[in-house]
């Protein structure tokens, strides 16, 4: 039987998608070489890694390049024995139709526990079984950045959502999150906002 493989970056669609999924063997992430501005996930991996470590889930990084980022991808799911791949989309097709073919190249089933699902009952559902830190934001919204968000000021996110005019979860890139509780999994680990930086118009937080 193969691996369930998990896409992580630390964020809380992607580890609130893999607990669904539980138990998952791996989490993968990708470091796309040529996609502006900078992710906030790869700029904190280290607090990732740490997370990862802290769910008992290997982890790896894979770089992947312009031109062959599908064909990278695919032999990689393929040379790990991979099965199943759990992604945390909630509505973005393209991302769906995408890893659904890298799936098929690598001869997987692809995963997408949150497809479809409303996003503001999904925020709520995310912040009963986790807690997380946002530690990137478009210029816009950057008074969110370093906002700690749990189930006893999830409300607090939503109310800015409707008055900012975001998606409550964040889905077309308006915040990036990182996760540093699980509940219910005896996971956790340290964070504290250290600096913050531009790239492109987007605000990154730096963590400790």
């Amino acid at each position: 039987m193969g691996l369930k493989v998990a896409l992580y970056s630390g964020g809380k669609d992607s580890v609130y998608a893999a607990l669904i999924s539980w138990p998952v063997d791996l989490f993968v992430m990708f470091d796309y070489d040529f996609l502006s501005p900078l992710s906030p996930h790869l700029v904190n991996v280290r607090s990732a890694v740490k997370l990862a470590g802290s769910l008992s889930v290997p982890f790896v990084v894979l770089k992947v390049h312009r031109n062959n980022a599908m064909n990278e991808q695919a032999d990689f799911f393929r040379k790990m024995n991979a099965d199943q791949i759990i992604a945390g989309d909630q509505a973005v097709e393209d991302h769906v139709k995408y890893f659904d073919e890298v799936a098929r190249r690598a001869g997987a089933s692809l995963r997408d526990p949150l497809w479809g699902r409303d996003p503001a009952e999904l925020l709520l559902q995310e912040a009963q079984a986790l807690s997380f830190v946002i530690v990137g934001a478009k210029e816009k919204f950057r008074d969110l950045l370093c906002m700690r968000v749990s189930r006893k000021n999830v409300q607090e996110l939503l109310r800015l959502s409707e008055k900012l005019g975001f998606d409550p979860i964040g889905e077309s890139g308006e915040y990036h999150s990182l996760v540093y509780r699980v509940e219910g999994r005896g996971a956790s680990i340290d964070v504290r906002c250290r600096r913050r930086l531009r790239s492109n118009g987007e605000l990154i937080a730096l963590m400790d």
